[in-house]
């Protein structure tokens, strides 16, 4: 019988094994790219790169990347930019010769003023800052 340590080392080597990659926060966020990157086995390895670049004030805000083959040995990695930057560049590389990938890449954006801005109006909207401003104050104070 497996202790409960056995089946959180084993989980956590199966996550491992796993290229994909999952950075930031999908949350108040919309999708600014999403593709199937897919490239047939060759007698070389395999590689390409994708620029993606946030429109207007937009930053990246997240990314996910998953190796869509059954045996997961395709290499994402995020070579510049990224979560919080206005581009990333994401390689993708087959895992040797004879072999290709097929990866589901998505990369969605927010901008990082939305929250002060309402209607095209400069400012803090209402309701949505919960600062100093909306803080109640005693009447009658000792000072």
């Amino acid at each position: 019988m497996k202790n409960s340590f056995d089946i959180h080392a084993s989980a956590a080597a199966e996550k491992v094994e796993s290229n994909d990659l999952f950075l930031g926060s999908e949350a108040n966020s919309r999708k600014i790219y999403n593709e199937i990157r897919e490239a047939s086995p060759a007698l070389w390895t395999r590689t390409d790169s994708i620029v993606v670049d946030a429109p207007g004030n937009d930053v990246i805000s997240a990314i996910s990347i998953v190796d869509l083959r059954d045996d997961k040995t395709g290499e994402a990695t995020i070579e510049t930019g990224g979560v919080g930057a206005k581009s990333v560049t994401i390689d993708l590389k087959s895992p040797s010769i004879l072999r290709g990938y097929k990866f589901a890449v998505s990369v969605y954006a927010t901008d990082p003023y939305r929250r002060y801005t309402k209607g095209g109006n400069a400012g803090y909207a209402k309701g949505e800052y919960q600062g100093y401003y909306q803080q109640d104050y005693p009447v009658k104070s000792q000072y």
